[in-house]
């Protein structure tokens, strides 16, 4: 099934639990020497989202959502609070063409300083809105691949933070929504457990 460009709530995913996660073979010797083969060279975001406790008008648009989206079957947008933005001097484009004209945007994460910094590059696919590029004549941005076409000249940096979303599922078919009491003629309605899981590409 196919990517619906539509975002789950932000104010329920803002209580999510979860980040990003990679693969690791580890292969013990009787020596107890350890050998470890990384998998993943790319990270696969998990959370962990809670939406307890909720009157019909706060629950409803959850449960449209995830009617919507027919569980696993469609992916989304999805706003992780512990990383959304990309500062400038964080972007980098690599070349999608020998034209030099396509350029795909990834975020660079940076640990330590000088010769002796180690860096991770993230592929950003869903883009909030426009980035304002600096170097040379942007003809257009893909927000949801997150590839830039240039008229002219090379792209350099940002001049102002840009947001992204990550792309995601949730990792359920079922909604186990629970009636949990009542607020007068209302239920109280919660689904304490929502697993949504990242999608590479």
């Amino acid at each position: 099934m196919s990517f619906k460009d539509i975002r789950f709530p932000p104010e329920i995913s803002f209580h999510a639990i979860g980040g990003p996660g990679f693969q690791t073979n580890i292969v013990s010797t009787n020596s107890g020497q350890e050998f470890r083969d990384s998998v993943w060279s790319l990270e696969r975001g998990e959370w962990e989202v809670s939406h307890a406790v909720r009157l019909p008008e706060q629950y409803k648009p959850l449960q449209a959502f995830f009617r919507t989206v027919k569980g696993r079957a469609y992916s989304f947008r999805f706003k992780d609070w512990s990383d959304f933005t990309i500062e400038p001097g964080e972007i980098v484009f690599t070349e999608l063409d020998s034209s030099g004209t396509t350029l795909q945007i990834w975020k660079r994460y940076t640990f330590g300083e000088g010769t002796s910094a180690e860096i991770f590059d993230r592929k950003i696919t869903k883009l909030v809105a426009t980035p304002n590029i600096s170097g040379g004549t942007v003809a257009s941005v893909n927000l949801i691949t997150g590839v830039v076409t240039m008229t002219t000249g090379t792209p350099t940096d940002i001049t102002v933070p840009c947001e992204f979303d990550c792309h995601a599922r949730f990792d359920t078919d079922k909604m186990k929504a629970e009636t949990i009491d009542r607020s007068g003629r209302d239920l109280i309605i919660g689904w304490s457990s929502i697993p949504i899981i990242e999608i590479k590409s």
